[in-house]
Parts: structure tokens; sequence; C-alpha cells
């Protein structure tokens, strides 16, 4: 979450956000397929995984140890230098206004070229700054009204923009003919900052998108969930048509598992890129690409609910992977631009309850639909079959996916919902 809050921010006002987001993710899916890999090569023939458990956790403390380092937080590269240069110059004149009231004499400055007085340049400056940070779309937390998800509420947003403009601006010219103490004017911005902070998670809870995005992810990554946390399990009732052993049995589920791994790597970096694309050349929102996803996953719940094979888990494996890597490149992306990159921890903190929420719940799901097709194997063989000749099949798993692939569907229609929702109420205001 730190890294990926930290990409949001040094890169919000970048056309390759969605690349700056897809690298972090990208490769917190390619540990997967490393950890994977080595524990098939080191530590497949450990009676116990005390050993292995051991060396994740000690790598994992080391790496992150050595990336604090190097995480920076750059600076916001859309304020102009003459901010800074405005900056320094008030604080001269404060200085200056300072030694005049002890009683030390100084001159106005004045301009090297024209001789003019500065502060009507200082004061034109600011007022262009400012007026510049308002209208620019990364200040409202959003890309543009037409590029992502959030265009129906550029006109309400400016709006509810303008009024604490002009009272800022009535507060400064009060504060200006009525200095207050240093306390004072500290306990007036903590009580304008505070209301603000509130508004924003208060605004992010009412917006109707923010619900149908957390609902979709819910939908759509229960069942991917339901493969790659039970795909060991697929492997091992698959297996026992088979003359694989034990070892080869564990080395095929790894095999599984990384190739599901690899799959969601790419696709996160290939998506990010594309993504970006989708959005800055063809001008189209970003969201859209949700619905392709969702199309995807729902295709790989039909492939798992027919798997047959040992074989056919390989492909089931990719499917899951891209869907799944698509997805979780798009929404931390679409969080940011539509919410804003300084409110992305709270924001993307609240969605992805959706993939914790859907993957017990698809769980659930597949357990109850194993534990049912146990119990149909065992009465169909009677009772005086011994226990350990009672193995399941892909009876006891088709019927967990044939529920997640309606699952999927609905996931599909809350992303549709994400991307149509901001023109409908576009659309709407426009009208009336």
């Amino acid at each position: 979450m730190s890294s990926m809050a930290t990409a949001a921010r040094n890169f919000k006002h970048s056309r390759y956000s969605g690349i700056a987001l897809g690298i972090p993710l990208s490769l917190y899916g390619l540990s997967t397929f490393v950890f994977s890999s080595v524990k098939a090569t080191w530590f497949e023939t450990d009676e116990t995984p005390a050993r292995y458990l051991a060396f994740m956790a000690v790598i994992s403390g080391v790496a992150h140890l050595a990336a604090s380092k190097f995480v920076v937080l750059r600076g916001d590269p859309s304020a102009p230098a003459a901010a800074v240069q405005v900056a320094r110059k008030r604080a001269g004149e404060d200085d200056t206004a300072g030694s005049a009231d002890t009683g030390f004499a100084t001159a106005a400055a004045v301009d090297s070229e024209t001789g003019s007085p500065i502060t009507d340049s200082i004061e034109m400056k600011e007022t262009r700054r400012r007026r510049m940070t308002v209208s620019s779309p990364d200040a409202r937390g959003t890309a543009s009204s037409d590029d992502d998800i959030g265009g129906g509420r550029t006109a309400d947003r400016d709006a509810a923009l303008s009024v604490p403009l002009s009272a800022a601006s009535s507060k400064q010219e009060s504060a200006a003919s009525n200095p207050v103490s240093p306390g004072a004017a500290a306990a007036t911005t903590a009580q304008t900052t505070l209301p603000r902070e509130r508004s924003v998670i208060h605004g992010f809870a009412r917006d109707p998108v923010a619900w149908c995005l957390l609902l979709g992810l819910i939908c759509f990554s229960g069942p991917g969930l339901a493969f790659v946390n039970n795909c060991g399990t697929m492997v091992r009732a698959m297996s026992h048509g088979t003359s694989l052993t034990e070892e080869q049995v564990g080395r095929y589920k790894d095999r599984i598992v990384a190739t599901q791994s690899f799959f969601s790597f790419s696709s996160r970096l290939l998506v990010g890129y594309l993504s970006d694309v989708w959005r800055t050349r063809l001008r189209l929102p970003r969201s859209g690409m949700l619905v392709l996803a969702g199309l995807l996953m729902i295709h790989a719940q039909n492939t798992a609910a027919h798997v047959a094979r040992l074989e056919d888990l390989h492909p089931l494996a990719i499917l899951i992977g891209i869907s799944m890597g698509s997805v979780f490149t798009l929404a931390p992306t679409i969080t940011s631009e539509t919410w804003g990159a300084d409110n992305f921890g709270v924001c993307w903190g609240f969605i992805t309850l959706g993939p914790a929420i859907g993957g017990h719940m698809c769980n659930l799901i597949f357990g109850s639909n194993w534990d049912q097709g146990l119990m149909r194997i065992a009465t169909r063989l009677g009772p005086e079959t011994p226990q350990d000749m009672i193995v399941c099949n892909n009876e006891c798993f088709v019927p967990a996916f044939l529920t997640t692939k309606k699952i999927a569907y609905i996931g599909l229609f809350f992303f549709v919902v994400v991307m149509s929702l901001p023109r409908i109420s576009a659309l709407w205001k426009r009208g009336s």
C-alpha cells in the first residue's frame, strides 16, 4: 500500500500514471511466481513448512528495509517557478517590515528593469497562480471531464471550489487589515482544514461510483481467488487417475501457481501501458477496460466449470492471471485519478476490502460444494467402501464454478455502472 500511494502521488500529474502504478503492482504479482519456484526447487522435500516460512520472513524483511531507503516523495511539478519566487520575495518583505518596526530604515523593493515596485507584479503572479491551481484538473483530484469516470462531476466541483476561493480571498483581505496573533492564526487554520478532510472522506463514502467499484471488485475478485486459493486442491483431485507421485503432484501444483502469477505480472505491466494509451490517445474512459477484464473472468469461470483433465488447469491459470492482473492495475489507477492522489491511501484502502470479502465468500462456496460432492461420491460407492478409497474428482468443484460464474456476471454489471454512471449524471445535469 505504501509503495502504491507513493507512486500515485509522485505520478499524479503524469500521462503515464497507469504504468507507474502497474510496475509495483506487477512486481507484487511476480512475487508469487518467484517464491513458488523457489519452494519447488529447494523446499519441496521438506516434511514441514517451517524452513520455507523462515526463509520468506527473512527475505521479505531484508527486502523491505532495503527498499525503504529509496522511497522518495517528489514535489508537485505543476507548481510554477514564479510561485517559489513569490514566496521568497514575500519572505523578504516580511523581514523588511519587521526591521521597519524595530527602527531600521529600509528602501522599497523595485524592479531592476522598470524601476517600479515589485508588489503589484507579485500580487498579479499570486492571483494567477491561485487561479491556475483551482482550475487545474489535478487539483480537483481528477484528470478531466472526458478522460475518466469522474467526468460528470466537473461542474459541481468548480461550483464547490469557487465558494472556498472567494471566502479565502475575503479572509486574506481581512487578515491584512486586522493582523492577528500567530496562535489565533494557527487555530483558524486548524478549524478550516479539519472540516475539509472530513468532507473528502464523507464525499467519497457518498459517491455511488465508489460503492459500485467496491461491489464490482467483490464479485470479480471472489471467483478469481476461488481458483487461486484452491488450485492445489484441484490439482490433487484431478491427479487421482494419473501415475504422478506425491512429489510430482506438488511440483505440478507449484507450476500452476507460477503460471498464474507470471501472467498476472505480465498483464499488469501491459494493461498499465495500454490503459494510458486508451485514455490519452483514444480519449476513452479507463474504466472501460474493467468491462473487458470482467468478460475475460466470465470466460475463465466457464472454463473452470468444464475442466475434465489435469492439463486443462494450465489455460485456466493463464486466463485467471490475465484477468486478475488487469483489474488490479486498473482499479487503483482509477481510484487515484477520480478521488485524488492525496486521498489515495484512504480511498484505495476502503476499496481493497472488496477482494477480501469476495475471496472469503467464494472460498466458502467452493468448500461447501466440495463437501457436497464428496458426500455424493461416498453415497454412490456405498457404506462398505474404505475412507481412503473415497476421493474427489472434478465432480466436487465444477458446481462451485458454475455458481461463481453467476457472481462474475454481477461483477461485470457493476463495472458497466462504474463506466456509465458519471456520463449519465453529466447528461442528466446538462439536460436539466
